[in-house]
């Protein structure tokens, strides 16, 4: 009787050791798991600022028009438009959520800054499209540039129009992207 006693006390006491090495397994995975989710919000920041980075330096460089010979108007009207779209980020970008934050509230904001950016696509090329019909307008109007200046102006501004239509449509991909791989994160943390 007494060899199952000890069998059973023993029994309990793996028992626990069973549990605490399972407690001190979460506690531990819990913490991999915040760290991680914190790099990638980190990631996501700094890929989201990009566009804030590129508004600064097309503000600064907006001057650059008017040595070219266009209106003070051109001018002044891309830099309402830079402004507006540095607002619009920065006003998305405070949807990227803390690790501070609870998961339920994290999860919500971060679905509606995906959203946010999934649709800005929406605004931002129509908006493009009008401002270069205005820079074209500007030019012809004011005819800055004729011939082989005109076509050396013409193909930059097609192969900057491009590479800047790649590199933006690239970045918007990651910033995405980023966005999903957060969302999963959390799950994974509220499912803990």
């Amino acid at each position: 009787m007494e060899n199952t006693d000890n069998t059973l006390i023993e029994m309990q006491q793996q028992l626990q050791q069973l549990k605490d090495k399972l407690e001190n397994q979460k506690i531990v995975n819990d913490r991999i798991l915040r760290r991680s989710f914190s790099q990638s919000a980190s990631r996501l920041k700094l890929k989201a600022s990009v566009p804030i980075i590129a508004g600064v330096v097309a503000i600064l460089c907006s001057p650059t028009f008017l040595q070219m010979g266009l209106s003070l108007a051109f001018v002044i009207a891309t830099c309402v438009m830079m402004l507006a779209c540095i607002v619009v980020t920065i006003i998305y970008n405070q949807r990227i959520p803390h690790t501070d934050r609870d998961l339920v509230s994290a999860a919500e904001d971060l679905r509606r800054f995906r959203k946010l950016n999934a649709d800005w696509i929406k605004i931002g090329i129509p908006m493009l499209v009008v401002w270069l019909g205005f820079f074209v307008w500007e030019l012809v109007k004011n005819s800055v540039f004729t011939g082989p200046e005109l076509y050396g102006l013409a193909s930059g501004l097609g192969v900057g129009l491009i590479l800047g239509l790649l590199l933006g449509l690239k970045n918007r991909r990651h910033i995405l992207d980023g966005a999903e791989e957060l969302l999963a994160q959390i799950e994974e943390l509220r499912r803990e």
